[in-house]
């Protein structure tokens, strides 16, 4: 999969994390999620480096992710960290567990696309002013890549279409003029005239700033032709504890039915990611923001593919164990 390269990607809702490890895919890879303790988050290959079976259909112990075939643990580092069934011998260096950079932070959890190492800094997020998002929050899969849902949220053009009954209800059929503010891996548009800015914050958050409320969208990549939207709206107008939940509980159901307005379209476009050129389209001058994007994507994008070289070291290498199979038969 291309993914922009040295960035933090959200993939998925603190919410979804309990006591036990799950699976999910992101980012075209199969993985287990695990809350591995001290504040840390495991994220892995979703497969014991033993036997090749789902870690995630074992447990969590002592911080470790426990594999269910044969207590094997390993650490949110990849390293095995026990063998049941050799206690007292060396671990090999080959049985290790190929894990990826996470963290957790503003409810999600993160994923580090490297190359280079993480930065120690805070992961890049927005600031929405002690706002309450108590109850809102949504996770809904699409069939499409998350490019497309990325720039279908920086289209100002679409909304007297495809939102006819809802938020486009007060939008008119007519020139769409887009301005825009780029610095970074922040882009801010606007359409000319009307109230209302988008803020895209790359590679995968969004938010439309209406002053005192803010709609927040996260687009988790799941492989080349699916997405789940994480949303949430943020607001000041009901803050006190309980109310500020059942307030936003009561927005989801808005927010859902504006969002499958959006997800009727955008799953009719071919699936893959979308580039600069080559897909035959005609872009016009409402998809500034947009043509935007895809030149600071282009610029950044790279293969995804942490688990595709395996560099561990011949499982003949565990003490005391042969892979020839005549070995069984003496």
């Amino acid at each position: 999969m291309q993914l922009v390269r040295d960035a933090w990607y959200a993939v998925l809702s603190s919410r979804e994390l309990g006591d036990r490890p799950i699976a999910r895919r992101r980012l075209g890879l199969d993985l287990v999620f695990w809350r591995a303790g001290a504040g840390r988050v495991g994220v892995a290959e979703d497969r014991c480096p033993h036997r090749r079976v789902a870690l995630s259909a074992g447990r969590v112990s002592g911080g470790c992710v426990e594999c269910p075939f044969h207590g094997f643990t390993f650490d949110a580092d990849g390293a095995c960290r026990s063998i049941p069934a050799h206690p007292d011998r060396r671990v090999p260096r080959a049985m290790r567990l190929h894990a990826l950079e996470a963290r957790e932070a503003h409810g999600l959890v993160w994923i580090w696309t490297g190359p280079a190492p993480a930065p120690d800094a805070p992961i890049p997020f927005f600031a929405f002013d002690g706002a309450s998002c108590a109850g809102s929050e949504l996770a809904v899969p699409v069939d499409t890549h998350y490019t497309v849902g990325v720039e279908n949220q920086l289209d100002f053009a679409h909304l007297a279409f495809v939102h006819r009954t809802t938020i486009g209800r007060f939008v008119a059929p007519g020139e769409v003029s887009v301005e825009l503010e780029h610095e970074g891996d922040r882009l801010r548009a606007w359409r000319t005239g009307a109230s209302g800015a988008v803020e895209l914050l790359g590679p995968n958050i969004w938010r439309l700033d209406l002053g005192r409320s803010w709609q927040f969208l996260a687009f988790a990549p799941v492989d080349e032709g699916r997405m789940v939207y994480y949303v949430r709206s943020y607001q000041r107008a009901v803050t006190l504890p309980g109310l500020d939940w059942l307030y936003g509980r009561l927005g989801r159901v808005s927010t859902r039915f504006i969002l499958q307005q959006d997800i009727r379209v955008v799953e009719t476009i071919p699936r893959g990611e979308t580039r600069l050129s080559g897909l035959g389209e005609v872009l016009v001058p409402s998809d500034a923001a947009i043509i935007a994007y895809r030149r600071w994507r282009e610029a950044r994008r790279a293969p995804f593919a942490p688990f595709g070289g395996d560099d561990r070291e011949p499982s003949r290498e565990a003490e005391g164990a042969s892979t020839d199979p005549a070995a069984s038969r003496s």
